[in-house]
């Protein structure tokens, strides 16, 4: 069926919103230091609880939805990720290939890294992982055969505030993208600070400070009213602005982030959909479920396969996972395993949606009516 009705459609993001907000195979407790207090990470699905009953419909499902509404075939979409944990390019890739194989789009991976480091590599060998060829060059992404699986690099530069307003600018002038989708890109808060999952300023604040500034991309997009998207895990990441209110409620940081400033660690960027996952590349693994889903097209759900070389390419070059620090082909403290059969679990859920199960006998009844002897 290429049409179904909605009531399948809402039950089918909902196996796959629960599927990459639940911490199946994680690590679920973090530790502040060996003296520090146990931190649940479970609290996290009560936040992915209240954002569901706010958006009134399945997160990844919505953005799916709204991704296929707003994007056609040869338009730009960014896809905005950092290079030094194993959050984020994985999903930055993997959703990049959906974007090309369901809509025909053409990604750009905004990313801040360090030029002829493994930084740089990560970035490049995730893509490739994904069966993606990574170009520095626009020319690359129209001519020749090879175009139409080519994926832009663009290297997003520390910047003063002023300076990241005006290269924003720059940037969506130059693509005019439809979509921006976020993918773990850690952002100042509204003390414009940035901090880590556990609180503590890595900055101070200051708008003349030349440092990684992501919210600026995010807001000056939403003034041109172009479909913004965030995925995340705790509350400080590019967009989860939107989400505040229920981020200070069940995510202690997000309250206190235990620094002067005061502001806990939530971005002050706002995205249009915000989609609160067990990481960010599981979100971004959801957002193509639904895609496959609603595009009745079950290639754009990557498997196992390329999720276990995606994986390891990016460990590979010395990528360690955010949670443990180990350089491990994990994603926050999940196992490599858990991280594959997650995709195998929504690959499966994909193929099974498009099942219609017919119970009838030989003769053509039902098997409840041949019970009840009728006709």
């Amino acid at each position: 069926m290429s049409e179904w009705p909605d009531e399948f459609l809402v039950g089918f993001g909902d196996v796959v919103d629960r599927i990459i907000s639940t911490p199946v195979g994680t690590a679920p407790i973090i530790k502040k230091g060996k003296t520090g207090s146990l931190k649940s990470i479970y609290p996290w699905m009560r936040v992915y609880d209240d954002a569901r009953k706010r958006y009134g419909r399945p997160l990844t499902l919505l953005a799916a939805e709204k991704l296929k509404e707003q994007v056609q075939r040869n338009d730009f979409v960014f896809v905005v990720t950092n290079s030094i944990e194993m959050d984020g390019p994985p999903g930055a890739a993997a959703i990049a290939r959906a974007l090309i194989v369901g809509l025909g789009a053409i990604p750009v991976i905004v990313v801040d890294f360090e030029e002829g480091t493994k930084y740089e590599r990560c970035i490049s060998k995730s893509m490739t992982g994904a069966g993606l060829i990574p170009v520095t060059d626009k020319r690359e992404l129209i001519e020749g055969i090879f175009s139409p699986y080519s994926v832009l690099v663009r290297n997003w530069l520390p910047r003063t505030l002023e300076g990241a307003i005006n290269e924003s600018k720059k940037i969506l002038d130059e693509f005019n993208p439809k979509a921006i989708i976020t993918v773990e890109a850690v952002s100042c808060n509204k003390a414009g600070r940035r901090h880590g999952a556990l609180g503590g300023s890595i900055n101070s604040g200051d708008p003349n400070d030349e440092i990684v500034r992501w919210n600026q991309l995010i807001d000056v997009a939403n003034e041109r009213g172009i479909l913004t998207i965030a995925t995340g895990d705790n509350g400080n990441e590019c967009g989860f602005g939107t989400l505040e209110d229920i981020l200070k409620k069940h995510h202690e940081f997000c309250a206190d982030c235990g620094c002067p400033c005061g502001e806990g660690i939530v971005s002050a960027a706002k995205a249009d959909i915000v989609i609160p996952g067990a990481s960010s590349n599981w979100a971004c693994y959801g957002i193509e479920a639904c895609l496959a889903k609603i595009l009745d097209k079950p290639e754009v759900m990557h498997d196992e396969y390329t999720e276990n070389r995606i994986l390891l390419n990016c460990a590979n070059e010395g990528i360690p996972d955010g949670a443990t620090a180990i350089c491990t082909a994990t994603t926050d403290g999940s196992s490599h395993e858990a991280g594959i059969y997650t995709v195998g679990q929504l690959r499966q859920t994909v193929l099974m949606s498009r099942v219609v199960l017919v119970r009838e006998s030989r003769s053509g009844s039902t098997v409840s009516e041949s019970i009840f002897g009728k006709k």
